[in-house]
């Protein structure tokens, strides 16, 4: 019996391991048809929504690991990873940066520094996405101009919990943590841990 177990195993983990490096190929395949910019050792696990809209860019440092569904991270379970950057959009991200099926969704500037890791399933929006006044939503070409954007900034060595939300306009000071579930609406400064909706400076580190 328990050799059976350890060949079931050793199966599953090399249909793992296969699976992983297949879906590292067809990302990095996305990535160089599309006219993204990135480093060394970047690694993409798991299906990843890659769109990126006309004059959009993207820049991507060293040592890149997203991981996007299937379990790879068990907190984001099967829940794929999102990467959207829209006309004229800038998106940057450095080096040593870990990501677990997050939605980045670029409508004019979201910039991650190095050593940042984000939390599974969080999102980072740096748009309202639709007009706030109700008649513009009523008529698309209106709910399109009339949306507010500003960027978001994402400093060095931030950690950002599961499940979190950082919205338009939105700084995070260096070494900052947030706390899992956090709705970020207002700028973070660094070296301390915010947490919250919306979330709040609940201690500083230094």
């Amino acid at each position: 019996m328990r050799k059976i177990y350890n060949i079931t195993r050793n199966i599953h983990y090399l249909w793992k391991r296969l699976t992983n490096q297949y879906y590292a190929l067809i990302n990095k395949m996305k990535f160089i048809l599309l006219g993204v910019n990135y480093g060394s050792r970047c690694i993409v696990h798991g299906h990843l929504y890659l769109k990126i809209g006309k004059n959009a860019f993207i820049e991507i440092g060293d040592n890149l690991c997203f991981l996007c569904g299937r379990a790879l991270n068990p907190l984001s379970r099967n829940s794929g990873g999102v990467i959207c950057v829209n006309e004229n959009g800038l998106l940057k991200i450095g080096c040593d940066v870990g990501i677990s099926s997050a939605v980045i969704w670029v409508h004019e500037s979201i910039t991650i520094g190095n050593n940042v890791n984000v939390g599974a399933n969080s999102i980072l929006m740096d748009s309202d996405a639709h007009s706030l006044e109700y008649l513009d939503r009523r008529v698309l070409a209106k709910d399109v101009i009339a949306k507010k954007n500003k960027p978001i900034v994402i400093e060095d060595d931030v950690l950002i919990g599961v499940n979190c939300i950082i919205l338009k306009g939105v700084t995070i000071g260096s070494h900052s943590v947030i706390g899992a579930g956090s709705v970020v609406v207002h700028s973070i400064p660094p070296d301390c841990i915010a947490a919250g909706n919306p979330a709040k400076v609940i201690k500083y580190l230094k």
